[in-house]
């Protein structure tokens, strides 16, 4: 398997098969959901003004599947890290080491 790690993110080739995955240092899954979440609003509000305005179509189809394939992209990743987050949480509610 050949690895390349470079900004905290590593790419990883195993067969014909290719993994990215970022590196989050003591970040938690609900704070990383929170700025993925944070990330699609913004990339949504700017699809959404061009729309407003007009100018949405201008963009070439390509980008406008790219742009609307990247929002899929961040909306899955949010989905994933929320229940992760709430996977630890219960967990930490059966432990009993969640405060009161």
């Amino acid at each position: 398997m050949h690895k390349y790690p470079h900004y905290n993110i590593t790419a990883q080739r195993a067969g014909r098969d290719t993994f990215l995955t970022a590196h989050a240092h003591s970040e938690s899954p609900l704070s990383l959901a929170a700025e993925k979440t944070a990330q699609l609003n913004a990339l949504l509000s700017v699809a959404v003004e061009n729309a407003a305005g007009g100018t949405f179509c201008n963009i070439t189809e390509e980008t406008q599947s790219h742009l609307l394939s990247l929002a899929t992209v961040l909306a899955h990743e949010t989905l994933v890290l929320s229940e992760l987050a709430a996977l630890d949480d219960n967990e930490e509610a059966d432990d009993g080491t969640r405060g009161p």
